[in-house]
């Protein structure tokens, strides 16, 4: 049973779903080049998230519970705001609107589908924010990253 992850630059590997979803997502991480503290997740070409990050015991539980053999899946970055429920999905495959073109609103949707449902919770009548682009809010997120390394090392 395998499957094709696609990623970066119009990068793709061909992965075995009769494997532990931690091991599965470990090997992603290192294959895009991503830091081990961070989030990822799957989702197929229609959008659908396959939610391996909320997998109860990744260690235990086999990707192919959640991944079926055969089909293409997106690698996205999740990313959960502190002091909040609210969570962002970013696409990790560039020009992701030009291979997939309704896959950036779907991953938006998503994205403020965790957001509604936090102000929900908290009892907000506040409007959510406008969504900005995956590739805008990729952009902030890498500048705010190099201002915080820049401002960590030593003069």
């Amino acid at each position: 049973m395998f499957a094709t992850v696609r990623f970066g630059a119009n990068c793709q590997e061909m992965v075995n779903l009769l494997c532990c979803v931690q091991t599965l997502t470990g090997h992603l991480k290192w294959k895009c080049q991503c830091r081990p503290e961070d989030c990822i997740d799957l989702v197929d070409e229609k959008g659908i998230l396959m939610n391996l990050s909320k997998v109860g015991d990744p260690a235990s539980e086999y990707a192919s519970k959640y991944l079926q053999g055969r089909q293409r899946y997106i690698l996205i970055r999740v990313v959960r705001e502190e002091n909040s429920e609210a969570t962002c999905y970013e696409s990790l495959l560039e020009d992701l609107g030009k291979h997939y073109p309704d896959l950036p609103d779907r991953l938006q949707q998503l994205s403020g589908k965790t957001q509604r449902t936090d102000q929900r919770k908290k009892g907000s009548l506040q409007r959510a924010q406008p969504h900005t682009s995956t590739r805008a809010r990729n952009r902030t997120t890498l500048q705010s990253k190099r201002n915080s390394e820049l401002k960590n090392t030593p003069k």
